[in-house]
């Protein structure tokens, strides 16, 4: 907006400031300029006219060859970070822009340093506008520290870029910019924040080369030993062939890691969440997962937070490519805060289907008395459990075959486990 000492408003947001008065009052001026023979009349509308002319040409093709770039140094960061973000404005024509006004679409969540964004409180997101002045055939770079201070998928743009003659008379505008996106990874923990035992911080590892069945995974039969147990024995197989027989399970020799994130904080998930400590349970579960790629074991994410616009669990079972820990980082960075079920009935659900020699490793913020009820059936059935508990108490019940750790919540942002014992 610009205004004059009449207090006259030129409005950049309408297509044009030109009217049919100024048509109207060129035409008058040369009729009278002709009856009158008076030559100052009739140079005044020659001169309105082509000030006309050329404002609308002007304008017409004022944002012809101009760009809107956004660069930033990393598309992906950790929460914490900061990083650069470069807006360019390039103009590839002769002709120049007396202004051009862009109004750009960035995250509310997001501060960018040494600007004020203006907040829209209905969509969660901000308009950043600038003002430039690019000359003919002109490049001009302006660079901005954007902090990282919560994780989340975000977006920049679109932009809309207004502009238009020297005079004021006519405007143009169009989007000049696509949407650009920036993950943000939630906190990791270094190793020695978490203070985990460098030797086996998920428990004890099974001897190198030594091969473990899965009893859930049979694959054949043999006949019955005297050594087998009685839970091998196919007793379908053996009513048919009037034979003792055993069922073969599928061997098993690589530790596997599965997490089980609750993102539930309070016992009854529907009863809301404490955003704080929400933040913190998802940085341990992120921090563990890069610990388990770092020690090459495969890992994979259960989660009762579903994805934006879904209402189904995350479920990515362990893997060690190269892009696993990635998508596991992924998955936590837009993880819903609303539990989509309660954990223990996803632990139920999804055990049976882990390999048997798989560590569950499950990360919550509480450990209420239907998941450690969970846990300990679990256990009791052979399977490997770990517990990561952030409350600020641990559990008082005794968690037998189960490796606890207590991560209490502190004022300051260090985590320091204690290893409890059973």
């Amino acid at each position: 907006m610009f205004r004059s000492r009449r207090k006259a408003i030129i409005d950049t947001n309408k297509d044009t400031q030109f009217s049919d008065v100024w048509i109207v009052l060129a035409v008058i001026l040369t009729l009278i300029g002709l009856a009158l023979d008076s030559r100052y009349l009739t140079t005044v509308a020659a001169i309105i006219l082509a000030t006309s002319a050329v404002a609308w040409l002007w304008a017409r093709f004022s944002l012809a060859g101009v760009s809107y770039e956004r660069q930033m140094s990393e598309v992906r960061a950790f929460e914490g970070e900061t990083i650069e973000l470069v807006l360019t404005v390039k103009n590839r024509k002769p002709l120049p822009l007396t202004w051009l006004n862009i109004s750009d679409i960035f995250p509310q969540e997001l501060p960018v340093a040494d600007r004020s964004l203006i907040a829209d409180p209905t969509t969660n997101l901000a308009d950043f506008n600038s003002f430039w002045m690019p000359g003919p055939f002109q490049r001009i770079n302006r660079r901005f520290e954007v902090g990282c201070v919560k994780r989340g998928f975000y977006k920049f743009g679109p932009a809309n870029a207004v502009t238009g003659d020297g005079f004021g008379f006519f405007g143009r505008e169009k989007v000049i910019a696509p949407v650009e996106r920036l993950i943000i990874y939630p906190h990791i923990y270094p190793v020695t924040e978490l203070n985990l035992p460098a030797k086996n911080p998920f428990g004890e590892a099974r001897s190198r080369g030594l091969l473990f069945e899965d009893p859930l995974r049979t694959v054949g039969i043999r006949e019955w030993r005297e050594t087998d147990s009685p839970r091998r024995i196919h007793w379908k197989a053996t009513a048919r062939q009037q034979k003792m027989f055993s069922r073969v399970y599928e061997p098993s020799e690589e530790q596997q890691v599965q997490l089980f994130l609750n993102v539930a904080t309070l016992e009854r998930h529907w009863h809301g969440y404490l955003p704080a400590l929400q933040e913190r349970t998802i940085s341990v579960a992120g921090s563990l997962a890069a610990l388990a790629a770092d020690q090459r074991l495969p890992v994979g994410l259960i989660a009762n937070g579903a994805l934006p616009g879904s209402d189904q669990p995350i479920r990515l079972l362990p893997g060690r490519g190269p892009n696993q820990l990635m998508r596991i980082l992924e998955l936590l960075a837009v993880v819903t805060p609303f539990a989509s079920a309660p954990i223990e009935r996803i632990l139920v659900d999804e055990a049976p289907r882990m390999p048997w020699g798989a560590t569950l490793v499950v990360v919550t913020a509480i450990a209420h008395d239907d998941l450690l009820a969970a846990i300990i059936d679990l256990a009791g059935a052979g399977r490997k459990m770990t517990l990561f508990t952030l409350a600020k108490e641990p559990p008082r019940r005794r968690l037998h075959n189960v490796v606890v750790y207590h991560l209490p919540q502190l004022i300051d942002d260090l985590v320091a486990p204690e290893r409890v014992e059973n």
